[in-house]
């Protein structure tokens, strides 16, 4: 084995090379702060919430103690002062008066520079790696390589543990690298309690980078192995210096880790019950929809679909460092050997899970390009710093990067472009005035409290007219998730609007289909006339069917006409009584759920009201009465003119 790394094709001033770095840098952090705002108020990414909710709940509770160990705790408590800073800056700017207004999409935007900070300076870190094991030509190119790798840069948008446990994954092996390939006259405790330490912190943000260990060990043993081979020590010298150096990182490891996972002691039984359950779902259970029954053959996929030349690249120089097994080679795949085996050892994929490796295959790749450079300088005759050299090392640089650089940048202008649940929230919000009846599939809308929001069934779960006569005037379907069955879905027309990714943006496909209900004064209903408020409302009339089960919803529909503003607000009051006055069912609730105060309401409107009537089960069989009205929900005092309003009869009927 040699002890160096090999000599960089392509040397220079130093300023030259800063200057490549910085720039560097600079696209890398481009990429990952462009498109940060991606589908705010809406939070795409399945997994944010593990992180950001409960950094959001331990600074509104102050209880530090994770829900669950699902994740270790470091990134999640470097978020909890994320989530301290942005309600200090909210609260100095007056957006804020206690945490529980913290507004989680203006938090999720810090929360989530906080990775793409992480994510650029992994670049940087990438380039000293790469540098350290195989001169500044490597590592330049691997800095480009991992600055412009699509998962590296999409997954540095969100706030998920991946993209910082490769920052902490870089430390350590920078540290391990340290250790093993630079000689030191004293004994290397300290370089190898830093490394230690590193191991810890990694592990504490993302459980599977204790692989770290490995090549923390195989350092520790190339480090013994020189001093009984410098010195001619005697095994039990070294014996004692392998003992010291293992309880030195040992000991920094327990203490990395339980820095960034403080509780896991005092709550070993949960943490070993949770990482039990996170090993039986990726072992056993399975996840519908990421699964492969070739798993190392689905990530070596991924990243040949994405950087198709780097892939087979990075292939190459795994084979080119198994062969010639330098001291950095070695280094290097006692980390990339035990994660791949750790990656392709179970039945569940997501190819996140692999981005911690990305930088080491970044490094594998520059490796695998310097050593042909190499051969092909040699070979040339020319010296290493030819620029015929430096052209070609440009020229293959473009090659190798042209298709994850395109890919990269097209999925940022994506992610800067509103998703289809934006676009399909602000046309209804253009369409729908206040008070407007909604029915929303699951998965699909967050809507302001002005409209009136139901549903979270599929669509198809009653047939239009349904609709029309609960006065319900837009449905949200959300078609990506095939909740609906397609033929009765077609019964209900052609969608209003529909709005599909396409390749313009990022999002499921959104169709909102409009009832035809809305000219409030053609629906037919029984007349009333009477007053509330001293003629200020009259109850235009009223619908509802003649008959309900016991224990349904009876739909019930009240026309108010404004003939004198209130300029108060006023809550809604339908009661069920039988013959001797007995109240059997009852509702109280603003007009229109709330979105429509009767403070606002204008002389001259016809206002379509909504008071569907629960009717418990234990009502029995019977003839009933129906009575409505208002009050003043502060002095509960009724503003009906002649009292109780009566609306018909009901007749209830045995479920």
């Amino acid at each position: 084995m040699s002890d160096t790394s090999s000599e960089p094709l392509v040397t220079g001033h130093s300023r030259l090379e800063l200057a490549s770095v910085a720039g560097i840098l600079l696209l890398a952090a481009l990429l990952r702060f462009w498109g940060l705002r991606f589908g705010l108020p809406y939070f795409e990414h399945p997994d944010e919430w593990a992180v950001a909710e409960e950094a959001l709940r331990m600074l509104r509770t102050g209880n530090f103690s994770p829900f669950s160990f699902t994740y270790p705790t470091l990134y999640v408590y470097m978020q909890v002062g994320v989530a301290w800073l942005h309600y200090a800056w909210g609260n100095s700017f007056g957006l804020y008066h206690s945490l529980a207004e913290i507004d989680p999409a203006r938090y999720y935007v810090w929360a989530r520079a906080l990775t793409a900070l992480l994510g650029s300076a992994c670049a940087g870190l990438t380039y000293l790696l790469g540098r350290r094991l195989y001169g500044s030509a490597a590592g330049l190119l691997a800095a480009c390589f991992l600055a412009i790798l699509p998962t590296a840069v999409g997954d540095a948008h969100y706030v998920t543990v991946d993209t910082p446990a490769t920052f902490f994954t870089l430390l350590a092996l920078l540290a391990i690298s340290r250790l093993a390939l630079v000689r030191h006259a004293g004994l290397p405790l300290r370089i190898a309690a830093y490394a230690g330490f590193a191991v810890g912190l990694a592990a504490s943000t993302k459980y599977n980078t204790g692989v770290l260990v490995i090549p923390l060990l195989v350092a520790i043993s190339m480090v013994v192995l020189d001093r009984m081979r410098d010195q001619q020590r005697a095994p039990s010298l070294a014996l004692k210096l392998l003992l010291a150096l293992l309880a030195t990182a040992g000991l920094a490891v327990a203490l990395g880790f339980t820095l960034g996972t403080p509780l896991w002691l005092p709550e070993l039984s949960r943490l070993l019950a949770d990482l039990a359950s996170i090993a039986r779902h990726y072992r056993e259970t399975g996840h519908p929809g990421a699964e492969s029954s070739h798993p190392a053959l689905f990530y070596f996929s991924a990243l040949a679909f994405e950087a198709p030349i780097l892939a087979w690249v990075a292939l190459a120089g795994i084979l080119l460092t198994i062969g010639r097994r330098r001291r950095a080679d070695i280094v290097l795949l006692a980390f990339v050997v035990p994660y791949v085996l750790q990656l392709s050892s179970v039945r569940v994929v997501f190819f996140r899970n692999a981005v911690p490796l990305l930088p080491a295959m970044c490094v594998l790749a520059a490796a695998a390009v310097i050593w042909l450079l190499d051969l092909l300088a040699k070979q040339w005759n020319l010296p290493t710093t030819d620029r015929r050299s430096l052209a070609l090392l440009i020229i293959v640089l473009g090659v190798i990067g042209y298709q994850p650089l395109s890919k990269a940048a097209h999925d940022e202008w994506l992610r800067a472009q509103p998703t289809t649940r934006i676009l399909a929230t602000e046309w209804v919000l253009a369409h729908a005035p206040g008070g407007t009846r909604i029915w929303l599939e699951d998965q699909t809308l967050i809507l302001p409290e002005q409209l009136r929001v139901q549903g979270g069934q599929p669509v198809t779960s009653n047939p239009l007219d349904w609709y029309r006569e609960r006065g319900f005037r837009y449905l949200v379907v959300n078609a990506s998730i095939a909740k609906d069955d397609a033929a009765s879905l077609a019964l209900f027309g052609e969608p209003a609007v529909r709005f599909e990714a396409a390749g313009q943006r990022y999002g499921h496909t959104f169709l909102i289909y409009d009832t035809g209900f809305g000219d409030v004064s053609q629906e037919a209903r029984s007349p009333s006339g009477a007053t509330l408020g001293g003629g200020a409302l009259v109850l235009d009339g009223y619908n509802h069917p003649q008959s309900a089960l016991a224990g349904s919803v009876l739909p019930l529909a009240l026309y108010w006409r404004v003939e004198r503003a209130l300029g108060h607000d006023y809550t809604v009051f339908v009661h069920l009584l039988d013959a001797q006055g007995n109240k059997l069912a009852q509702r109280d609730l603003p007009p229109l759920e709330g979105s429509r105060p009767t403070g606002g309401w204008k002389v001259g409107e016809l206002i379509r009201d909504d008071q569907d009537l629960a009717i418990p089960a234990t009502v029995p069989p019977g003839h009933y009465q129906l009575v409505v009205g208002m009050y003043d929900p502060q002095t509960f005092a009724a503003i009906t003119d002649n009292g109780p309003i009566m609306i018909g009869e009901v007749e209830v009927k045995g479920p």
